[in-house]
């Protein structure tokens, strides 16, 4: 590990504990904080929820205090448009934004992203029968895919410390793959959100001080959707006795637990004749807590989960481009449904015990 990686990553640890302290402060001070009033809402009492700040703050700022000109595609190129949407979740975190304004948005922040940088989905693996993608499909699919991470991303954030953690987990493992591969610019970017998710989670652990709010969800969304499309497009990796040659399906279980969460949740909202918009406490962190976890034992099994689906996808290399994604996924959509039945029959054993007694 090179000197400037370790100066990099303790200056953003630093900047993102020192935001957060004065966010906290300031926010006390103004009453601004998340109401906990509404049913589906864990916490007991008024938290301030601007941390997305802190951890913006201090991965920009570390980025930019040690980034050069060494690579062609920059992920520089997309921080004009994720500042954008940044500020608009920090907007949403004060006066709330309406779903359809929000979505209109998030699309064109999208198209701007894909405009701008060419990062994009230019391939299906064989999905459908599809290999290369069009111009016009391949900019709608990503933009799709990138407005959906946000969301996603923003969807998970319901417990202290989760959000956090999973994007920590998330910035190491592409972190990784980035360095690897030789992108020097977006492994930086990864190590400089490593060390704000870090300062910041020192107080967003159980039981949290902050929150990170709709503005650092938006933000992590963003970059952790240019992170997968960005590694799509990596040639495999040959590191020593490390091979990645399905990156696809790498970048893939890296966000999966956030994605698959969000499918999973809108589909049962439909099903059960709902907007897949209605929120509600059908996510796998609400039924961790109705299993009678806390807070931090549900985001550790969580993050437990997310680890465990990127070893697997790793042990799979070997199969075929279509076969190790959609393999991946059925893994994913297995534990996640496993949860939920899990969760159903500890809520039966307590109902047969209270009509017993």
């Amino acid at each position: 590990m090179s000197l400037n990686v370790i100066i990099a990553l303790l200056l953003s640890i630093v900047i993102s504990v020192f935001s957060t302290f004065y966010i906290i402060r300031f926010s006390k001070n103004l009453g601004w904080g998340d109401d906990p009033s509404e049913d589906r809402k864990i916490h007991k009492r008024k938290v301030p929820n601007m941390g997305g700040i802190a951890v913006f703050i201090a991965t920009m700022v570390t980025y930019f205090s040690f980034s050069d000109y060494s690579d062609i595609i920059r992920p520089d190129k997309l921080f004009s448009i994720s500042i954008f949407l940044f500020f608009i979740g920090v907007k949403d975190d004060v006066e709330s934004i309406s779903i359809r304004s929000r979505f209109i948005m998030e699309f064109l922040c999208a198209f701007f992203i894909i405009y701008i940088t060419d990062i994009r989905l230019t391939t299906l693996w064989g999905i459908f029968g599809i290999e290369e993608i069009p111009l016009v499909p391949s900019y709608l699919l990503t933009s799709l895919f990138i407005v959906g991470c946000i969301n996603a991303y923003n969807m998970i954030d319901g417990l202290d410390g989760l959000l956090g953690s999973i994007s920590l987990i998330g910035a190491m493992s592409f972190g990784f793959i980035f360095n690897f591969s030789g992108e020097w610019l977006w492994t930086l970017l990864c190590i400089a959100m490593c060390g704000a998710l870090l300062g910041f989670l020192f107080f967003n652990w159980y039981p949290a001080n902050i929150f990170m709010g709709n503005g650092g969800a938006l933000f992590l969304g963003t970059i952790f959707a240019c992170f997968a499309l960005r590694a799509m497009q990596l040639r495999p990796i040959t590191y020593g006795e490390i091979h990645i040659s399905m990156l696809h399906t790498m970048a893939f279980s890296i966000i999966a637990i956030p994605i698959v969460d969000m499918l999973m949740v809108f589909s049962l909202r439909i099903y059960h004749g709902h907007s897949p918009f209605k929120a509600d406490n059908r996510h796998i962190h609400h039924r961790l807590i109705g299993m009678g976890l806390n807070h931090a034992q549900a985001s550790l099994v969580i993050v437990l989960l997310n680890i465990l689906i990127i070893a697997f996808a790793y042990r799979i290399q070997d199969m075929r481009a279509l076969k190790s994604l959609l393999f991946t996924i059925l893994f994913c959509f297995v534990l996640e449904l496993a949860v939920i039945y899990a969760t159903y029959y500890i809520k039966k054993g307590k109902r047969k015990k209270i009509v017993s007694h």
